[in-house]
């Protein structure tokens, strides 16, 4: 298993280190010798050491679960999907939310984005799929 966790720069951000909404839910913290990859950007790649570990491990597919489904983990599976990587992306682990600014409600935005992932850059699948597969 591999973390990764979202450290914004901005002390005023909920996804500040300092911030007591920053550490991960009890159901999401690693296990001794598990990954944990620090990202400063919306995709798990871009700002951290997430592909050479990857690769360094032989891994070239990946499931993606976690949040949020518009926004990290859309660049997420969109960069592992440039980068040569299979992308399964476990659409009962993803979360949305609304954009109440845009008039977009949770809904629409995850449809929306899981049906663009799935058009061309990953695998969308509930986790009954995968734990069968196991």
């Amino acid at each position: 298993m591999i973390h990764i966790r979202h450290a914004a720069a901005d002390p005023a951000s909920p996804l500040h280190p300092d911030a007591p909404g920053y550490p991960p839910m009890a159901c999401a913290v690693e296990r001794p010798g598990e990954a944990v990859f620090v990202k400063r950007s919306s995709s798990a790649f871009a700002t951290s050491e997430l592909e050479a570990h990857l690769r360094s491990q032989g891994i070239m597919h990946i499931h993606v679960v976690g949040a949020v489904a518009g926004f990290c983990v859309n660049s997420t599976v969109r960069a592992a999907a440039d980068l040569g990587f299979g992308v399964t992306v476990v659409r009962d682990g993803v979360i949305g939310f609304d954009l109440p600014s845009a008039g977009l409600e949770a809904g629409v935005i995850f449809d929306v984005t899981m049906g663009l992932l799935a058009a061309d850059f990953a695998e969308v699948v509930g986790s009954e799929a995968v734990l069968a597969r196991l």
